[in-house]
C-alpha cells in the first residue's frame, strides 16, 4: 500500500498543465500564469512626490528657516507648467509629477504660509527627500512574475500597474463530481429512513470553486454498475472526475469495477492513512480520475491532500509541499496502525507558544469537527504515541 507520499508524487506525475489561453486581466484570478511578466515600463513612470508638500531646491533651504516665493501648485495627475527656479516653492500634492529642477519635497508640516506668495520652511533637507524615483519599484526590463506564479489580487494589480490588459494563463480545468450510493438523497427532499443527506457534493463543490475552477454537479448514481457507468461517462466529459463513496470492499461498492469497465486505467487504489484509506486514482486517457471515500471528513482530508495538488498542477502552478508548521499537542494521542492519521484540530496560541488540541472525536462521519477545525494534526506512520506538551506537524485549513 502507497504511503501518502508515494501517494501524492505518484498522482503528480501523471499530470499536465492544461494549455494556456489569453484572458483579459480582470478574469485572470486564481490562474496559473503562463508566462514571464517582463516590465515594459518603469513603476513608478516618473519621479513624483511622495506626500502633499512643498517642491523646493534643497540648496534653497539649507539655511533654515528660508522663505521661497510660491510660483504655482501641482495636482496629481497634472504636471507644472514650468521648471521649478531657484529660490521658488510650488505646492505639490501625493503622487505628482515633480516639475524640473526640483530635487527634493517637504511636507507641508514644516512649511508655514507668508502670505499668498510666499512660504517659509523651518527645517532643510537633502536631495532626493520625500521623492519617489521613477522605476523604484518596478525598473523596466525586470522580470515581475514568473510563468507558474498562482494569480492572487495582488499579482493582477502589480500587472494591472504595468499596463497588461490582457494575460496568458493556463486554463481552468472543470471538475464533475458524482456523489454515489443508494443511500444518499438529494437536498430538498424529504430525508427517508436510513438515508443521509448529499453532504459530499456541496463540499466538494466548494473545494473546487475555491481553486477558481468549476464543479459540475452530477446527480446522484446508485449502488447499480449499469447507472454508475452512465453518470461516469458523462462526468469524464469534464477534464477531471471525482466521485465519493463505493470505492471500499463491501457488497455494494462498484465504483472501481464501474471504472475499470469504461476503460479508466486504475494507478493505484488504498493509501496508508487514516482517514481515507479506500483512495483510488486513476486515468482516462489523459483526464485524471478520483475516487474517493463517502464518509464526508475522509472525503475532504483525501481532497486536500490528493486531489488539490492535481488541480493546482493542471492550473500551471508550481505545486509545492503543503505548508506545515509545528505546534505543541495540548493531550496524548495514541495509534498502533502504522498509518499516516490526519486529526482535526484547533490551533490557538497560549503562553506565547502555539499549542493545538483535537477538535474531539475524530471518526470520519463526523463532519462538525472539521467545521470546528483550523488546521489538520499529521501523526506519521511511524509514530505510535505523542505525549502531551510534545509537538507535530500541522497543516492550516
Amino acid at each position: 500500500m502507497l504511503s501518502a507520499i508515494e501517494a501524492r508524487a505518484t498522482i503528480l506525475s501523471n499530470i499536465a498543465p492544461l494549455g494556456s489561453i489569453t484572458v483579459e486581466l480582470g478574469h485572470a484570478l486564481h490562474s496559473g500564469l503562463a508566462h514571464d511578466i517582463v516590465a515594459r515600463v518603469d513603476v513608478p513612470a516618473f519621479d513624483n512626490a511622495q506626500m502633499d508638500g512643498y517642491a523646493v531646491r534643497s540648496a534653497d533651504v539649507q539655511a533654515a528657516p528660508a522663505t521661497l516665493r510660491l510660483s504655482g501648485e501641482i495636482a496629481a495627475g497634472s504636471v507644472a507648467p514650468q521648471p521649478l527656479r531657484p529660490h521658488e516653492t510650488m505646492r505639490i500634492m501625493t503622487g505628482a509629477k515633480i516639475p524640473n529642477g526640483c530635487d527634493a519635497v517637504i511636507q507641508q508640516e514644516w512649511a508655514e504660509a507668508k502670505g499668498e506668495d510666499a512660504v517659509t520652511f523651518t527645517r532643510s533637507v537633502s536631495p532626493g527627500h520625500n521623492i519617489r524615483k521613477a522605476g523604484a519599484d518596478i525598473p523596466a526590463g525586470t522580470t515581475v512574475l514568473s510563468r507558474g506564479r498562482r494569480l492572487r489580487p495582488q499579482e493582477i494589480g502589480v500587472m494591472a500597474s504595468l499596463g497588461e490588459e490582457f494575460v496568458s494563463v493556463y486554463r481552468r480545468p472543470s471538475v464533475a463530481i458524482l456523489p454515489t450510493g443508494n443511500e444518499v438523497t438529494a437536498l430538498g427532499k424529504n430525508l427517508p429512513p436510513g438515508k443521509v443527506r448529499n453532504s459530499n457534493a456541496y463540499t466538494l463543490g466548494a473545494l473546487v470553486r475555491d481553486l477558481g475552477c468549476d464543479a459540475v454537479q452530477l446527480d446522484i448514481a446508485p449502488d447499480n454498475t449499469e447507472e454508475l457507468g452512465a453518470r461516469m461517462l458523462k462526468g469524464l466529459r469534464e477534464d477531471i472526475l471525482v466521485t465519493t463513496g463505493g470505492v471500499s470492499v463491501g457488497k455494494y461498492d462498484l465504483v472501481k469495477d464501474a471504472l475499470e469497465s469504461l476503460g479508466v486505467e486504475i494507478v493505484f487504489w488504498k493509501v496508508n492513512i487514516k482517514p481515507g484509506m479506500p483512495l483510488l486514482f486513476g486515468r482516462y486517457g489523459d483526464k485524471p480520475v478520483f475516487a474517493l471515500p463517502g464518509n464526508p471528513v475522509s472525503t475532504m482530508v483525501t481532497f486536500l491532500q490528493f486531489v488539490k495538488p492535481a488541480i493546482e498542477k493542471m492550473l500551471g502552478l508550481e505545486v509545492e509541499e503543503r505548508s506545515s508548521r509545528k505546534a505543541k499537542l495540548v493531550h496524548e494521542y495514541a495509534k498502533k496502525d502504522g498509518k499516516r492519521h490526519y486529526l482535526r484540530g484547533i490551533l490557538a496560541h497560549e503562553n506565547g507558544e502555539a499549542v493545538v488540541r483535537t477538535t474531539g472525536p475524530q471518526v470520519s462521519n463526523v463532519m462538525t469537527s472539521l467545521a470546528l477545525a483550523n488546521c489538520l494534526i499529521i501523526i506519521p506512520e511511524d509514530r505510535e504515541l505523542v505525549r502531551a506538551g510534545e509537538e507535530v506537524e500541522i497543516e492550516l485549513l
